[in-house]
C-alpha cells in the first residue's frame, strides 16, 4: 500500500510506522496509561480512541489509513497440510483446523489464509496443500473498527504480527527465501519466531523480559522503574553489569538457546543460521552480548536489513511497519 500507518498497542507503548510511497515518513512511540493494555490485551477501548486522536494530530501524521498489529492472545496461527480442495472448500473446513481453540460458535469468528505449497503425488497430481490459516473473533475486529473510525481514521488492516513480521524481512531481503528466526527482547515477555522460507512456522515464548531487568535495576538505583529504564540504557553507574541483572541475561539467554537447539535437533535439515534481535532489550548491551555468547546462530539486529534512517522503526516498531506491506 502506498500511502498507511502501521500500529501497534503494546503493553507500554503505542508504535505508529507512516508509510508513504512505500517508506518510512514518520515512526512514532508514545507511552501508555498503565490501564489500558493489560496482559498485551486492549482494555480501554474509548481510551484508545482520543490516544489515537492526541497521537496523529501531535504527530503531524496526515494518513488516514491504517494496518493494525492484533495481539497474541487474540489470534490463533498455524501452519496445516489439508487435502486438495477448492477455495469455496476451503473456507467451509477452515473452522474444523481450529476447532481445538474456538470457545464460542464458530461462526463468530473471521477466518484467513494464505497458500504456501502445493504438494503432489508421484502423477504429478495436487493431493494436498499446506497452508498458513488465521482465525480471530469478529466481534474483536469490530470493536477495533469502531475504535479506529471514532479517532477520524479508517481500519484497512489487521494481520498477526508473526505474518508483518515475514513481510519485513521479505520487503527488505531481496534474497531467495531463506530460513531465519527472530528474537524479541520485549517488556512483559522474550518471543522467538521461527520462519521457514519466509513463512512463519513456530512461536516460543520466554516468561522473562526487560520489565524483570527494569525492576532489578530500580531496586538497585533506588529510583522508580521509568529512571530506570534510563539509566539501563545510559549503562549509569555500571548498571547493566549488576548481579541481579546478569542473573536475569542469563535466564533468557538460556531459554533461547534452548528453544533454537531443540529446533534444530527436531528439523535437522533446516538451514537456519540467523537469529535477528529487536525490542526494547536490545539497547542493553551487555544482554545483547549475553545472548550471543550462548547462540551458535549468527546474532544480528533486525536493523541489519535497513537502512540508517529506517533503523530504529525496524527496531522498536518493526510488526507495525511490516503491517504496511502487502
Amino acid at each position: 500500500m502506498k500511502n498507511i500507518v502501521g500500529v501497534e498497542i503494546g503493553n507500554k507503548t503505542l508504535k505508529l510506522v507512516e508509510v508513504k510511497n512505500g517508506s518510512i515518513s514518520n515512526f512514532v512511540v508514545e507511552d501508555l496509561p498503565d490501564d489500558v493494555v493489560i496482559n498485551g490485551q486492549l482494555i480501554a477501548f474509548e481510551e484508545m480512541i482520543n490516544i489515537l486522536k492526541t497521537s496523529f494530530k501531535k504527530n503531524k501524521i496526515k494518513t488516514k489509513k491504517c494496518a493494525l498489529i492484533i495481539p497474541d492472545n487474540d489470534v490463533y496461527l498455524r501452519r496445516m497440510i489439508v487435502p486438495a480442495m477448492t477455495e469455496k472448500q476451503l473456507l467451509v473446513n477452515l473452522p474444523y483446523e481450529f476447532k481445538d481453540v474456538l470457545t464460542e460458535d464458530k461462526d463468530k469468528y473471521l477466518y484467513d489464509y494464505s497458500m504456501i505449497r502445493h504438494i503432489k503425488n508421484d502423477e504429478d497430481k495436487v493431493t494436498e496443500m499446506e497452508l498458513l490459516g488465521a482465525v480471530v473473533s469478529t466481534e474483536l475486529i469490530e470493536k477495533y473498527k469502531n475504535t479506529f473510525k471514532k479517532a477520524g481514521l479508517s481500519l484497512v488492516k489487521a494481520e498477526p504480527r508473526e505474518t508483518a513480521l515475514s513481510s519485513l524481512v521479505s520487503n527488505y531481503n531481496n534474497e531467495e527465501e531463506t530460513d531465519f528466526a527472530i528474537l524479541d527482547l520485549g517488556y512483559k515477555s522474550s518471543s522467538v519466531d521461527i520462519f521457514k522460507e519466509g513463512v512463519y512456522e513456530v512461536t516460543r515464548t520466554i516468561d522473562y523480559g526487560v520489565e524483570d531487568i527494569i525492576k532489578v535495576a530500580a531496586d538497585a538505583l533506588d529510583c522508580d522503574v521509568h529512571l530506570a529504564a534510563q539509566y539501563l540504557e545510559m549503562n549509569k553507574d555500571d548498571i547493566q553489569s549488576n548481579e541481579k541483572c546478569l542473573d536475569i541475561y542469563g535466564s533468557i539467554a538460556t531459554e533461547v538457546m534452548r528453544v533454537m537447539n531443540y529446533y534444530s535437533f527436531e528439523n535437522p535439515n533446516s538451514n537456519l543460521e540467523t537469529l535477528y534481535y529487536c525490542g526494547g532489550g536490545s539497547n542493553i548491551t551487555k544482554f545483547v552480548e549475553e545472548i550471543k555468547s550462548m547462540n551458535s546462530l549468527e546474532l544480528l539486529p533486525l536493523s541489519t536489513l535497513a537502512e540508517d534512517n529506517e533503523k530504529e522503526a525496524i527496531m522498536r516498531g518493526g510488526e507495525a511497519l511490516g503491517a504496511c506491506f502487502e
